[in-house]
């Protein structure tokens, strides 16, 4: 991956020389062919205009980021370079050069002022258990990040790479992350990059540590192992002087209009220039920040400031939030946005659920579709319904509040009350007798559902406003074409003549009202509660293969009728969980496509320690059904048989006795342990008791 990382850097940097002006992807995708008023408004705020020049653009607050941690956060020799030349070190920066025709030494005078407005520690090397580069290249492509950020060419997503000419819009280049950052303060950084840029335009990706240590690794092409020592950024060692002369610099280049300074009086407005020599000249005159703006920026630019006073529609002001934001990377909106055709190789998920199994949903009438409460917890991180797609929603922090009311507001539809629900039909409706058979692609709560697993259902009450559910119910083909999903009321019409007489309104008010009620489930779901799907080991040992916790994807189950049971791992060849008491429910194992990790139902559940390194060669049975594993460890031949006693089990290890070879066999902690004499070369017998 470390290719992969370079041509990044590269491509962003090839970027910056053929494109010079300030990348805001909002407006180079939509807006960048020509100048108009609602791209100037974009521009207006996500370059910062507003906060020098005031007035309102009705979108979310664009802010630098966050400085008292810059010194900890970005090294320095990069920083002084920044500061002098933003769009050299940062191609595509969205930071003029505010300080112009100053002395170079002036640049590190503020450095060291910016260092001293936050607080200083030694450095200090952080130890980071494993940095693997190679899964943080994968995180990088398969989470989302490539929505704004351009692919590695290195890496071919699992349906194969896209096509150059399939990118249609350009991608936010990187700076040269290896002279901003060490590994420790990039990881740091996306790991909560809503620290240092709270106004959401670089989101949180839901990111653990190791995640962010591993997509650091990819991005800096590290090369570590364990128990690497990853150091800080070295802390600068303050001049009083020049953090005096570095603090009146940034009272000079008015640095409180866009970022939180200690003890610094944000500075008023700034009236507009009308002749040439302001922002929007190419050679801005005197103290006047340079942008490095294109012809049509510019000109979009212009045409704003002539309709500045004029009020923003609210449609107008949503559709614009959503492209300062960037949501439109990902999700398609009245027919715009969503990824390219290129980008679209790398949303990955169920392919068995079609287009919505790996792509995120449409944000079209979002505003109606889901109700206040739920759209707010969504963008706040929580409330994910679609735990099959391996893009991540991320969270924008405050900047997306204001999307709940604002879209609510333009989406707001006038239609028809329901009438009110029945729970008896809804729950008939759901289910699989006389009903639309919901559940046959969609789970229920814990329930998974008999085929494919669609977004769980049992939430539709808290999570979907009635008058949409009607909308989708009627053409679920019109809001998401390509969807799986059938209308079971074309043209209005129900399915089913008996369920409530056949009125759709009705039926579909009561598919609501039954799954807010949260009263039980819906029709058809095996009986599990009976036990009817419980496998009870009687006369002889009973195999049977599914997913476990502890024993993963490749669990073998063993029952006993004894009572003592055992979970082996086929792939890591060796047994990984036994239990006392009941053996296994298969209701999920069977009646799913897609089960989910399981728990053995029993008492006394105790993980088995993971064998050395082994091959698993399979398993047989005895005559009495007990079952024999084999498996090969260091070029050796073993097998293992398994036999129920009373509250225990016998365990016999053979091999053919080599020189210098001990199978080293783990055992269950908190288990009583007896080795049975007469083992013999190459065999040895084992009893664990359950009291």
């Amino acid at each position: 991956m470390r290719r992969d990382a370079l041509w990044l850097v590269v491509f962003g940097l090839l970027c910056g020389l053929l494109r010079a002006e300030p990348f805001v992807a909002g407006f180079d995708r939509f807006h960048g062919a020509e100048a108009g008023v609602e791209g100037g408004r974009l521009l207006y705020n996500e370059l910062g205009c507003v906060n020098c020049h005031g007035g309102s653009t009705g979108l979310p607050v664009r802010r630098g980021p966050e400085l008292a941690t810059l010194a900890q956060r970005a090294r320095g020799e990069w920083v002084t370079a920044f500061i002098a030349d933003p769009e050299r070190m940062h191609p595509g920066s969205t930071m003029p050069r505010v300080l112009h025709g100053v002395e170079e030494g002036a640049f590190v005078a503020l450095r060291h002022y910016l260092a001293s407005i936050g607080a200083q520690s030694a450095a200090k090397p952080v130890r980071i258990n494993h940095v693997n580069a190679s899964r943080g290249g994968v995180l990088f492509h398969m989470i989302g990040c490539v929505a704004c950020h351009e692919p590695g060419k290195d890496f071919v997503p699992p349906d194969g790479a896209p096509q150059a000419s399939d990118f249609t819009h350009r991608s936010a280049a990187f700076p040269d992350l290896k002279a901003k950052y060490s590994l420790a303060s990039l990881s740091a950084f996306l790991l909560d990059p809503l620290k240092v840029r709270g106004d959401g335009r670089m989101p949180a990706m839901g990111l653990e540590a190791q995640d962010a240590a591993d997509l650091a690794g990819h991005l800096l092409g590290y090369e570590g192992s364990n128990g690497a020592l990853a150091p800080q950024v070295e802390p600068l060692v303050m001049d009083g002087v020049l953090v005096e002369k570095g603090r009146a610099l940034a009272e000079t280049g008015r640095c409180a209009s866009c970022h939180t300074l200690p003890r610094a009086t944000v500075p008023g407005v700034v009236a507009l220039k009308r002749n040439e020599g302001g922002c929007l000249s190419v050679e801005a005159a005197g103290s006047a920040p340079r942008y490095r703006l294109s012809e049509v920026q510019r000109a979009a630019l212009r045409l704003f400031l002539s309709k500045k006073d004029e009020p923003v529609a609210p449609v107008t002001a949503a559709r614009l939030s959503l492209q300062a934001l960037n949501c439109v990377a990902c999700h398609e909106r009245d027919g715009q946005g969503g990824p390219d055709t290129a980008r679209k190789a790398y949303f990955q998920g169920d392919h068995n659920l079609g287009d919505t199994g790996r792509y995120p949903p449409p944000l079209t009438a979002v505003g109606r579709k889901l109700r206040p409460e739920w759209f707010a917890k969504v963008l706040s991180g929580g409330n994910r319904v679609r735990p099959y797609l391996q893009t991540r929603m991320p969270v924008f922090g405050p900047a997306a509040d204001p999307l709940v009311k604002l879209l609510g507001g333009v989406d707001a539809l006038v239609a028809k009350t329901l009438p009110g629900g029945d729970d008896t039909a809804g729950r008939r409706l759901l289910g699989t007798t006389g009903g639309a058979g919901c559940i046959t692609c969609h789970r229920w709560g814990t329930r998974p559902s008999l085929g494919i697993q669609g977004l769980d259902l049992s939430n539709i009450g808290q999570r979907l406003q009635e008058g949409w559910l009607r909308e989708y119910l009627l053409n679920p083909a019109a809001y998401r074409p390509g969807t799986l999903m059938p209308s079971f009321w074309p043209d209005g019409k129900s399915f089913n003549a008996e369920i409530l007489g056949g009125d759709t309104d009705r039926q579909i008010a009561s598919i609501h009202s039954f799954a807010k009620s949260a009263n039980g489930e819906p029709e058809g779901f095996p009986n599990q509660a009976s036990g009817e799907f419980e496998i009870v080991p009687k006369d002889r040992p009973v195999v049977q293969r599914t997913f476990m916790e502890g024993a993963g994807t490749h669990a073998i189950l063993v029952g006993f009728p004894t009572g003592v049971h055992l979970a082996y791992d086929g792939q890591r060849a060796g047994p990984a969980v036994v239990w006392k008491g009941r053996f296994f429910d298969a209701y999920t194992t069977w009646f799913s496509r897609f089960p989910v990790f399981e728990k053995p139902p029993g008492e006394r559940v105790v993980q088995w320690p993971q064998p050395g390194t082994a091959r698993f060669d399979g398993y047989r049975l005895d005559a009495r059904g007990n079952p024999i594993f084999v498996s090969t460890r260091g070029g050796v031949r073993v097998e293992e048989l398994f036999e129920g006693v009373e509250n225990g089990l016998r365990r016999t290890v053979t091999w053919a006795p080599t020189p210098d070879f001990d199978p080293a066999p783990a055992h269950p902690e908190g288990v009583e342990r007896v080795e049975e004499p007469g083992g013999g070369p190459g065999r040895r017998v084992f009893t664990y008791q359950w009291k």
